[in-house]
């Protein structure tokens, strides 16, 4: 996750902070905090001081200063000699040019230790908003201070969700929570398998204390402090109430190097110890006794648990036979309550689930509506971990990365995504879960679009398609309803699985469920029609009369659904409309616009 987090990375380079008055800044890497942060920043002052002076950052591309107290904290240790006129230093936020101050909070650091590194923690009030995030994160020596100085680890928090300890930043979080996700994939794909083996995600250093916790670089762009570790992440998952999906590293990174079978063993031993932590008693297990200890005695409620990520393409794909028997036959043995996922079928046994992966065009989504309904039965399951239009254009089906990519999605992407989801839902007996992928991105440092959530430090935009997303993951029934369509040419009679009728009507695709909870019916419809389409619903056998609601995502009468997306700069040129379905006997009717979304809920 992101928030606003300032923090020394792993001494490889001090991008992001500044001086300010007369004092100097470098890297230091005698007597470091931890092994895990071998370096620190050091600020020097050579002479008393004649005006205050100290360091800033300015956050991740600006700081959203709120009316809201926040956290700051930071490890410092001063050097023989030096000294701080009055014993406090003074942090606060200014903005970039230096002459506002927003707030401020001064930390007693008169009993510093030059032998030994103290932590320092005080509470930030910020009265009144700043009315840009151009804003900055300063420490402040003041006037006749001088010497040496050393810094770490420091951070600025904000209120996180649910005032979790290295929370999530609150719009995003809140974003996910409102989604109502089925499950989270934890830690993700690439960046689970690092850009080289060494580099790979690695459980155990994203736990405890956070100075001993290393750090990487990002598989993509960026750097991994890993502050959000195993357990902040799946205690995120539970506070929004989805169902944690464990992906674990399977011998394999993105410079095509593969773990050699005979030296799998330790890579296999260190996935063992991971799912102890996570799932074993604190009792009578050591890993479970490590979770006890970091303050989280219960075990989490694992499910799933899937061998590597995209091993689909090649050379990955060459080893996976090995890497997935070897895996599976040892995890399974062990955690036979636990579901196990592949990346791919090819050159291995048949697996209880295989994960896909489908970035496309709108078109290819809306061909494959009945995939599923062709797929055998005694195979295995699947899950469909990514999918996207990433280009509107349904020239390039053949090769859609070729043509120009979805900066933003559309609404047209998002009705295209919908018809397959559809799909997933009329053959949930095969198919366990679908994710839009990628979740987030900032828009100030990004290297793939389009996605479902964007972001920068002052605002979330929900896309198109996070509000296609939301009105399936919101409205879901527990049991799949038969509900065929006929026009005037033809008979309810003649309407067979799988033909025309059966979930699709010309341009028109729809499901039926129930939620037996609250005896609910819900009927999603989707509409790829230039027109408008009225549909008359009948419920069989029902004699009630209620109002229900329709939820509709739409571009707008004569709008092209391809224009029509969510921005940075237009964040809410679509949106959820709804209005009252009245029901009458068990019939009502709806008119289901061109290009739309559409999802009806009745109590029956």
């Amino acid at each position: 996750m992101t928030f606003d987090l300032f923090i020394l990375e792993k001494g490889r380079s001090l991008d992001g902070w500044a001086t300010f008055g007369l004092a100097t800044m470098s890297l230091a890497n005698t007597q470091p905090l931890s092994a895990a942060l071998p370096a620190q920043m050091k600020l020097t002052m050579s002479t008393s001081s004649s005006s205050a002076f100290g360091f800033t950052n300015n956050g991740f591309y600006g700081i959203k200063v709120q009316p809201q107290n926040y956290t700051v904290s930071f490890y410092y240790r001063p050097s023989s000699g030096a000294s701080v006129a009055g014993g406090k230093l003074t942090v606060g936020f200014r903005d970039t040019s230096g002459q506002t101050t927003f707030a401020n909070a001064t930390v007693d650091v008169s009993n510093a230790s030059i032998a030994s590194w103290s932590n320092y923690s005080v509470l930030l009030r910020v009265p009144s908003a700043a009315p840009t995030t151009q804003n900055t994160f300063f420490v402040e020596f003041p006037q006749g201070s001088q010497g040496d100085f050393e810094f770490n680890l420091i951070s600025c928090f904000p209120p996180t969700f649910k005032d979790r300890p290295n929370g999530a930043r609150l719009d995003i979080a809140q974003a996910f929570a409102d989604l109502k996700p089925g499950y989270v994939r934890v830690p993700g794909g690439n960046d689970l398998e690092g850009p080289t083996i060494a580099g790979r995600f690695i459980w155990n250093t994203t736990i405890g204390p956070l100075q001993n916790r290393p750090g990487r670089p990002g598989t993509w762009t960026g750097y991994n402090t890993e502050g959000f570790g195993l357990i902040e992440f799946m205690t995120f998952v539970e506070d929004i109430g989805a169902t944690a999906l464990l992906a674990v590293y399977a011998g394999y990174s993105l410079n095509h190097q593969a773990v050699p079978r005979d030296q799998l063993q330790p890579y296999i031993d260190e996935v063992i110890n991971e799912i102890d932590f996570l799932t074993a008693s604190a009792d009578d297990n050591p890993m479970g006794a490590l979770r006890k200890s970091l303050g989280r005695a219960q075990p989490f409620n694992l499910k799933y648990v899937e061998i590597g990520n995209e091993d689909f393409i090649y050379p990955a794909s060459s080893t996976y036979n090995y890497r997935w028997t070897d895996f599976y036959n040892a995890l399974s043995r062990r955690y036979p309550n636990i579901t196990f996922i592949a990346t791919t079928t090819g050159n291995i046994p048949s697996p209880p689930v295989v994960d896909d992966h489908d970035y496309q065009v709108p078109m290819y989504f809306i061909k494959r509506f009945r995939r599923f309904e062709r797929v055998s039965r005694t195979g295995p399951k699947f899950l469909i971990g990514e999918f996207a239009v990433v280009n509107d254009n349904d020239l390039y089906i053949t090769s859609p990365f070729v043509g120009p990519r979805l900066v933003f999605p559309s609404i047209r992407s998002a009705v295209a995504e919908s018809i397959y989801r559809i799909g997933f839902e009329r053959n949930s007996d095969i198919v366990i879960g679908g994710c839009y992928a990628p979740t987030l991105q900032n828009i100030d440092n990004t290297q793939w679009t389009p996605n479902l959530l964007v972001f920068n430090a002052k605002q979330i935009v929900r896309s198109t398609s996070y509000f296609a997303q939301q009105l399936f993951s919101v409205n879901l029934g527990n049991i799949v309803l038969h509900s065929t369509a006929t026009n005037s040419s033809m008979t309810h009679k003649s309407v067979r699985k799988g033909k025309e009728g059966d979930g699709k009507l010309g341009n028109l695709y729809f499901v039926a469920t129930k939620r037996t909870s609250d005896n609910t019916l819900i009927l999603k419809l989707a509409s790829v029609d230039p027109n408008d389409t009225t549909v008359r619903v009948q419920v069989k056998d029902s004699q009630t009369s209620a109002e229900g609601q329709a939820y509709i995502l739409s571009a707008g009468a004569g709008v092209d659904p391809s224009t029509v997306k969510n921005t940075i700069d237009n964040s809410t040129a679509a949106s959820i409309t709804t209005q009252v379905v009245s029901s009458k006997n068990g019939t009502f009717s709806i008119t289901v616009p061109s290009w739309s979304v559409v999802v009806v809920t009745l109590v029956l």
